[in-house]
């Protein structure tokens, strides 16, 4: 019941005309609700969830709807807290020259959804050119008294290989991301490409830049098939929402995902959201999608980043896309065997992220 009750959530008001169907046909139980509201909170599904009560989706006694309004009032207070600290980063970045592009939720909320409320978000993505990805840090760490959260895991290791740097302002989770995702995926994207032709949006007074719809989609699609374990579904109503938005160049995407082999990556996340909402937009990508199927190699990629170990099978099956002995060689010295400071912050032992994962591997 809570599993098609979610799915019935996170597809509320998609599609032309927005669907309105019935998330719940009668008043949940205590405990049903409860897991539903849990279950909306980690899918972050809250302003979905706000819009299906109001809308008469979901029949709620008047406790249950005071428990809705008090966790959305609770996520939009906090959306706004960090849009305000998303404004003063970019202000920051941009006077410094570094150039960003928003992501993610900041950025998909802004212009792609309806109404920002119903995408809520927890952090700020950023995507920073690789040259200036520790000098981003540096910024923000000097002028806004953040703080690294990690060390580097080796000396150069960040601009070389590294796929975020995680800095906390005004208590805030800033992610800044030199690419699209861990793993051998974020070694294929073309990540040049992603800085052509911005799409902007106004916030706090401020112009904001993200990425092309496209290429949006495409980190949607990643986001949705190689993000969190078990993946949220808010991901898979983020690339639903952009090929329902007439914005998406279907020739243009899967050139994109082409050039960035990430080809099986976007065909997966079309299918398994079309499947799980399920709305099917009439767009051409949902019958490439439908026709695409995996090669051998691309089946292998996608294993690794699925189970509990996760984290450090994508890491391992990365050294079939960096290019060069030298490269491959530097990026497992690195893994295996992490500086101190980031292994006595990781709680690692000197075998660093390969011990753990054998240990995962194993079921400890």
């Amino acid at each position: 019941m809570i599993s098609e009750a979610l799915a019935a959530v996170a597809a509320w008001g998609l599609g032309a005309p927005p669907r309105r169907e019935t998330v719940a046909d009668r008043v949940l139980s205590g405990v049903e609700f409860s897991s539903l509201l849990s279950a909306c909170e980690s899918h972050r599904l809250v302003g979905l969830l706000g819009a299906a009560v109001e809308g008469g989706g979901l029949p709620v006694t008047p406790s249950q709807r005071d428990d809705v309004e008090h966790l959305v009032q609770s996520w939009m207070s906090a959306a706004v807290r960090i849009e305000g600290v998303a404004v003063r980063v970019v202000g920051v970045l941009d006077a410094c020259g570094i150039e960003h592009r928003v992501l993610k939720g900041v950025a998909l909320a802004n212009t792609v959804y309806r109404t920002p409320e119903l995408r809520v978000f927890g952090d700020i993505d950023l995507l920073i050119r690789g040259i200036q990805f520790g000098a981003a840090a540096a910024v923000l760490t000097k002028q806004l008294g953040g703080w690294r959260v990690l060390p580097e895991i080796r000396p150069g290791f960040d601009a070389r290989f590294g796929r975020e740097i995680l800095v906390r302002v005004a208590n805030r989770e800033v992610d800044l991301h030199r690419t699209f995702v861990d793993g051998p995926y974020g070694f294929s994207v073309v990540i040049d490409e992603a800085w052509a032709q911005p799409q902007t949006f106004r916030l706090g007074g401020r112009t904001m830049r993200t990425l092309p719809v496209e290429h949006q989609l495409i980190h949607a699609a990643m986001a949705a098939v190689l993000g969190d374990w078990p993946p949220r579904l808010i991901a898979q109503r983020d690339a639903l929402e952009l090929l329902l938005c007439g914005r998406v160049d279907g020739e243009a995407t899967i050139g994109a995902a082409t050039r960035w082999k990430v080809q099986a990556v976007l065909a997966k996340a079309i299918r398994v959201a079309v499947a799980t909402l399920p709305v099917a937009p009439d767009h051409p990508l949902v019958d490439w999608a439908r026709a695409t199927t995996p090669s051998r190699l691309d089946r292998l990629l996608l294993a690794s980043y699925r189970g509990a170990a996760r984290g450090y099978t994508s890491h391992l099956a990365a050294l079939i896309r960096i290019p060069g002995l030298g490269e491959k060689a530097a990026y497992a010295r690195a893994i295996a065997l992490p500086v101190k400071a980031y292994r006595e912050a990781r709680g690692l032992t000197r075998t660093g992220l390969l011990g753990r994962g054998v240990a995962r591997l194993r079921g400890r």
